[in-house]
């Protein structure tokens, strides 16, 4: 699933070459074998949020907190390597059969040694509960979507009851993002079971770890090593991970309260970890981007020439340095929306539109009918001025800066951006998705599922039973069936060359439409104890946290 993050890039534009910080790899994880990782300790893992669901396919529950825990707590039928390619967990699916003729079959057949941690085994009833809850047919369930899921005909049993014949009734060319995490079917099989099970509790596990507490009020979940597990023991004995605020968080693993965490990327807390004896900075590039969107449905901003214009007069290459030069890395403007460099098929599609040419933006908006008598001044179009409000989260000091950067490159072009502050735990649900601004600047974070994770957010609106255009999460307010046409033909294209083709030209055509400004591919950086094992940045690859531990000492 698409995971929206607030998470904001210091902006200040100096870079530190004395100490210059690794180049991000494709994982950063101190990978080492097993055998190497002693049996036994705690690690105690920094959080920056603590949520009260933690159903990750319920609406409220997609939040990175979410998806970290719950890691070490439920089945991931299919791991994804570093390069972005899936695999079967064997934890949880010791084969996969595909078969497209006459439908699309997918046949998984289970680990017989799986088991919830009721005792109950893991069989195809779980899957098919699933499938049926996140298909989107019963409105009650509060899913956070149904990309996949919709276009399942049926789940049956297979020879035995652990096998899962899964059977398409359109093709669904990323099949290995769907089921991740399972549920049981017990949480899965009715809206109320679903809705409400996972609230302020974990209720039932099946991994490396359970749930020995999970204290609401110090904001705190302990795990244990689970004595049940049928897979390789989880190297570590416990993890604890710790709610605290950002700066917080950096004062704890400099005290020794936490022993790893996800730096922000404000250069402050770069500047004070990095050099902390027994630390070590991990950092890897994922499938995590940074953009601008613009609200297409707003009066000004239905012109795609303006569009055009806005992204011709912001300096990427600018951004991009101010968030992540003091880092000490090479930062680089993304030109795609599905695809990082680090994909194969990445290309960049951005054609006249990628350029920073405020000339070709001036020239545009003169075209638009919006005028100024002198350079510099801001445009007008019968009488009215070229305003854009800018929403950023309060209390981010790096959102403002950012904010104020595009406000000062704009300005040259003679538009006006008036930069809004909002509460941030209200950024999403009372501005962006009600489309209540002009401008925002968020993340997107995918697991290299690139329709699964963020399809809705660029297919065209659909009409409601009263006739009114709903746009799911397309919060750009912006769409085409050209655009459409491409994605679902990359979703239900099973050769990988043509999935890639479909979405290149899916990307080529939000160009064209003005949909979405790529900043830059954000980093994912972490503070680790040197003595740490298989944990860090996994860009791209999902952790495996029967590995995690410390480094055996010789």
């Amino acid at each position: 699933m698409l995971t929206l993050t607030a998470a904001l890039a210091g902006c200040q534009a100096e870079v530190d070459h004395r100490q210059a910080a690794p180049e991000p790899a494709t994982a950063a994880i101190n990978a080492v074998d097993r055998a190497l990782v002693a049996d036994g300790g705690t690690l105690t893992w920094g959080i920056n949020e603590f949520p009260t669901q933690w159903n990750p396919h319920h609406q409220a529950g997609n939040l990175a907190a979410v998806h970290t825990v719950l890691e070490a707590l439920l089945p991931i039928p299919f791991r994804v390597d570093e390069r972005g390619e899936a695999h079967p967990n064997p934890d949880y699916v010791i084969d996969v059969s595909v078969t497209t003729e006459p439908e699309q079959v997918v046949t998984l057949t289970l680990n017989p040694e799986a088991a919830w941690s009721t005792g109950d085994p893991i069989t195809w009833r779980d899957y098919a509960a699933m499938a049926e809850a996140l298909s989107g047919s019963n409105p009650e369930y509060q899913a956070l979507g149904t990309v996949g899921y919709d276009r399942i005909a049926e789940v049956r049993k297979g020879k035995n009851k652990y096998q899962v014949v899964i059977v398409f009734e359109q093709p669904f060319s990323e099949y290995p993002a769907l089921f991740s995490p399972l549920l049981p079917e017990e949480y899965t099989a009715d809206p109320e079971s679903f809705n409400t099970g996972y609230l302020e509790q974990i209720p039932v596990t099946a991994g490396p770890f359970d749930v020995a507490e999970l204290d609401l009020v110090a904001q705190t979940i302990t795990l244990e090593r689970n004595a049940d597990w049928w897979g390789d023991p989880a190297r570590l004995e416990a993890i604890i991970f710790r709610t605290l605020a950002p700066d917080a968080l950096d004062a704890a693993f400099l005290d020794g309260s936490i022993d790893l965490y996800a730096l922000s990327l404000d250069s402050g807390s770069y500047e004070r970890i990095r050099s902390a004896p027994g630390t070590e900075i991990r950092a890897a590039l994922g499938a995590d981007y940074r953009h601008i969107t613009l609200n297409g449905q707003t009066p000004i901003l239905k012109d795609v020439d303006v569009r055009h214009a806005i992204f011709l007069g912001i300096n990427r290459e600018v951004l991009a340095t101010a968030a992540l030069g003091t880092l000490g890395w090479e930062p680089r403007v993304l030109n795609n929306r599905f695809l990082t460099p680090e994909q194969p098929g990445y290309a960049d599609n951005s054609g006249e539109w990628g350029k920073y040419d405020p000339d070709r933006a001036a020239q545009l908006l003169e075209e638009a009918g919006w005028t100024a008598a002198q350079p510099g001044e801001v445009r007008t179009r019968d009488g009215k001025p070229l305003t854009l409000r800018f929403i950023v989260p309060q209390g981010y000091a790096p959102a403002w800066e950012e904010a104020e950067l595009v406000q000062s490159m704009l300005a040259e072009i003679g538009v006006d951006i008036k930069i809004t502050s909002v509460p941030g735990n209200q950024l999403f649900s009372k501005y962006v998705q009600p489309g209540n601004y002009d401008l925002v600047a968020f993340v997107n974070s995918g697991r290299g599922f690139p329709v699964f994770d963020s399809l809705h957010q660029w297919l065209d609106a659909v009409d409601d039973a009263d006739g009114k255009p709903q746009w799911r999460t397309n919060v750009g307010r912006i769409g085409s069936p050209e655009v459409d046409q491409a994605l679902y033909g990359a979703l239900e294209a099973l050769d990988r060359g043509t999935a890639i083709e479909q979405l290149n030209k899916a990307d080529r055509l939000l160009w064209e439409l003005g949909h979405t400004l790529p900043l830059y591919q954000r980093p994912q950086i972490y503070a680790v104890r040197d003595t740490l094992a298989n944990v860090g940045a996994p860009g791209l690859g999902t952790l495996d946290y029967a590995d995690i531990g410390y480094v055996v000492q010789e």
